[in-house]
């Protein structure tokens, strides 16, 4: 069967490696001159540093075949949350905003529904939590799912002794409340990085799809076609034959293809800083680590320590919605907090448009319309799942089922 993957990213990669050693002959097509999506790494006259928060999960390395090259560590992180807390709170093994004193809930506001209205839930600390969400976009038209991504569908409070056992009896209670994996005893996930990078890893991914037999194309946007109720697709002038297409990239132009139907969501606009941790420097924790910071005073969402060519160095990500030197000063301020001083140097900023937001309206057609896709011979992207790996687990299975009906209509 001939089988087309469109988009580049691990998701795209891993479903073209799923597919050639299947048999089928596979064409990826890549908009951008290299593999690899938001997985690539910054790079800087200083130097390369991880575009972020980036790691690779057991699924994803069950899938690629080998192991050499990659560094496995525990999956390990934290938490800096001021909203209002007496003092600042430095939590590990809790990614979540922890809060003084005891849980505060509210049973008015449903919470399986608007990203707004899950939040209001979460009674006396509802508005300074909304107040901080906000900078994601308008929380009122998001889906309760985007919460995930920004660490505030579930909070911890710390300090009081009964919520191990409100949870245990109170399902809404379980559903809003955090604990950290040691109290849950559970130990920290297995995770994995390239020991040279993700950019090294995805030329090697490259090679790897190569010898399966897999055509990348780069450089070589997709335009989706439809019309007299027939699906297919182009790239620039040329009509690409296929037999299933397979979907891992951004659906806007998909869906306003076949249903006449607009994504609109906006971006969130971020920044990444990069640097160096000064030689010297005294590391409070072992690497890679991640703190969540939650601070309306501060334009920081998450910092990032990890070792990358011999080197500690470091990723921050800050919303776009300040300047370039207060989202240094703002960076600073935290990595003083999180031990590491205020001396670091800086050695890029780069500005980013991030696609990870939907409506509960857009849910729904993501939900929905899969089958419909299907029927025209697409396989869906996973919109609507946070993170690689869940995109990947839910993509793969419907390839699947699309090759075995294929095969099985073929015989008959």
């Amino acid at each position: 069967m001939k089988l087309a993957i469109v988009g580049g990213g691990i998701s795209g990669c891993i479903a073209a490696i799923h597919c050639a050693r299947k048999g089928h002959e596979v064409t990826l097509w890549e908009t951008t001159s290299s593999l690899g999506g938001v997985l690539l790494d910054i790079k800087t006259a200083r130097g390369d540093y991880y575009n972020g928060c980036q790691y690779l999960q057991q699924g994803v390395i069950d899938k690629l075949g080998w192991l050499d090259g990659l560094i496995e560590f525990s999956h390990e992180y934290g938490s800096v949350t001021s909203l209002g807390n007496t003092t600042v709170r430095y939590m590990d093994d809790c990614a979540q905003p922890s809060f003084d004193g005891v849980v505060s809930l509210s049973q008015k506001s449903p919470i399986d529904a608007s990203a707004l209205q899950r939040l209001q839930a979460y009674g006396s600390n509802a508005e300074k939590l909304i107040s901080w969400g906000q900078s994601f976009g308008d929380l009122k038209k998001l889906d309760w799912r985007c919460l995930i991504p920004m660490q505030l569908s579930r909070l911890h409070f710390p300090d009081d002794t009964e919520v191990t056992s409100l949870k245990m009896e109170n399902r809404r209670a379980n559903d809003l409340l955090a604990l950290p994996r040691r109290l849950r005893g559970v130990h920290a996930e297995s995770a994995w990085l390239p020991n040279e990078g993700f950019n090294q890893f995805f030329l090697r991914l490259h090679q790897t799809m190569r010898e399966l037999g897999v055509s990348c194309r780069l450089n070589s946007p997709i335009t989706p076609v439809f019309e007299s109720g027939r699906f297919s697709i182009r790239s620039r002038s040329e009509l690409i034959e296929v037999d299933k297409v397979v979907w891992t990239t951004n659906p806007i132009p998909l869906f306003k293809s076949i249903f006449g139907i607009r994504i609109e969501t906006p971006p969130v606009k971020m920044k990444v800083l990069v640097g160096k941790i000064s030689e010297g420097t005294q590391i409070p924790i072992s690497t890679p680590y991640y703190w969540q910071v939650f601070d309306i005073d501060s334009s920081v969402v998450r910092l990032y320590v990890y070792e990358l060519g011999g080197e500690i160095k470091y990723s921050a990500e800050t919303f776009d919605s300040v300047d370039d030197s207060k989202a240094w000063q703002d960076v600073q301020k935290v990595m003083k907090h999180c031990g590491f001083g205020s001396e670091q140097q800086l050695a890029g900023i780069v500005k980013q448009h991030r696609y990870v937001n939907f409506s509960t309206k857009e849910f729904q057609v993501f939900e929905t319309l899969s089958g419909d896709l299907l029927h025209h011979g697409i396989v869906p992207g996973g919109w609507q799942h946070y993170g690689r790996e869940a995109k990947i687990n839910y993509i793969l299975p419907l390839i699947d089922r699309c090759l075995q009906t294929h095969t099985e209509s073929v015989h008959v």
